[in-house]
């Protein structure tokens, strides 16, 4: 008997995801709710932020919205941080205890890709309450790619990635995002409020799409070991690029080709809690496309994956931008942004488990 449970619990542990939304497109005032993040906060409920647009505008407003079981159900979003007349998105998270930073990239409108402002709010009490947004300030012009959580590493620093355009330090601005060239860096705190960056990660990479980026954008990162860390880049190509640095992000090694394929889109990377050696990561597992969705497991510091297993796959629309933390069980959770056929977005979720990336099969 002992033996037959044994089994059925391995079973239901290598079970297929369990899929849901947490915002619904609504073709009105959340038409289009864009680039989350999630994050398991220190009372065990999950915040998932996002950015938000109502049908046919421009002006982005940053919503967060809360789970008390797991990811299966999430409240009505709640207003984090908006300025009428700005487009604020691209939010990520930061979380230290019962310390909560959400920060968020604002732009003006239309956007001029000159120059941008990262905002933040702060929350003392697990997301009970929060401050008013607050500038943060980052010595680059033109500043997108942090949407990947910040983390706390084993020296008690905080770390975030972030690019800025390279034709903004110039004083020009870039036509389209395809005309963009991005460098990449880690930014390191003390507090969550003044950063420092370290870093210039880029490369010069032929294109697989005129629209996609130059160089190297929107770092994911992740502590392997102490002052051990990994950092994942989008590139216009066709495969993601790494760096690595053994001294806590201060310095990095000469970019390269990571064992990620992937276009102009970005990876979400997690290390397991129950196993500290193995790395989790989501990404667009495709040369060219934002589609499929796949999900991977690593057990030497990213140099080799698992077999990819499919998320969500939409063949024609995107479903990009993921984010990845884990539940109080352990579960692993994933959100992303999922374009629907008349132009709005849902923010969805998978939760899965370590068992299920390791089984054999699709």
């Amino acid at each position: 008997m002992r033996q037959f449970l044994l089994l059925v619990a391995a079973l239901a542990a290598a079970a297929p995801p369990e899929t849901g939304v947490v915002a619904r497109s609504d073709g009105a005032a959340f038409h289009r709710n864009t680039i989350p993040q999630v994050a398991r906060l220190s009372d065990g409920r999950l915040l998932c932020v996002f950015g938000v647009y109502a049908k046919d505008s421009t002006d982005g407003r940053i919503m967060g919205s809360f789970s008390t079981d797991g990811g299966r159900t999430w409240s009505a979003p709640r207003l984090l941080i908006d300025e009428p007349g700005m487009n604020d998105g691209d939010p990520n998270i930061l979380v230290d205890g019962d310390q909560v930073f959400v920060y968020a990239t604002r732009v003006k409108i239309p956007n001029t890709i000159d120059k941008a402002w990262t905002f933040m709010v702060h929350s003392r009490d697990s997301g009970a309450t929060w401050s008013r947004p607050q500038e943060i300030f980052i010595p680059r012009q033109y500043t997108p790619g942090k949407q990947h959580n910040a983390i706390k590493l084993s020296d008690g620093t905080y770390a975030m990635g972030i690019s800025w355009d390279l034709w903004a330090e110039k004083g020009m601005a870039a036509r389209t995002e395809g005309e963009m060239v991005l460098s990449s860096g880690l930014l390191k705190s003390r507090d969550g409020i003044k950063w420092t960056l370290h870093g210039n990660l880029t490369a010069f990479i032929e294109k697989e799409t005129p629209g996609a980026t130059n160089g190297l954008a929107e770092p994911s990162i992740v502590e392997l070991a102490p002052g051990e860390l990994l950092v994942i880049l989008r590139s216009g190509g066709s495969r993601h690029w790494e760096s690595r640095s053994t001294d806590y992000g201060a310095t990095w090694s000469e970019p390269k080709p990571s064992a990620l394929i992937g276009h102009n889109t970005p990876t979400a990377l997690w290390r397991l809690e129950e196993a500290p050696g193995e790395i989790v990561a989501v990404w667009n597992n495709s040369p060219i496309n934002r589609f499929p969705l796949t999900a991977a497991l690593s057990a030497d510091g990213g140099r080799t994956f698992t077999r990819p297993k499919i998320l969500a796959n939409p063949i024609g629309y995107q479903v990009s931008y993921p984010g990845l933390t884990q539940a109080s069980d352990r579960t692993i959770v994933a959100v992303w942004q999922q374009a629907l056929p008349d132009g709005g977005r849902d923010i969805r979720w998978a939760r899965f488990t370590r068992e299920w990336l390791l089984a054999p099969g699709e």
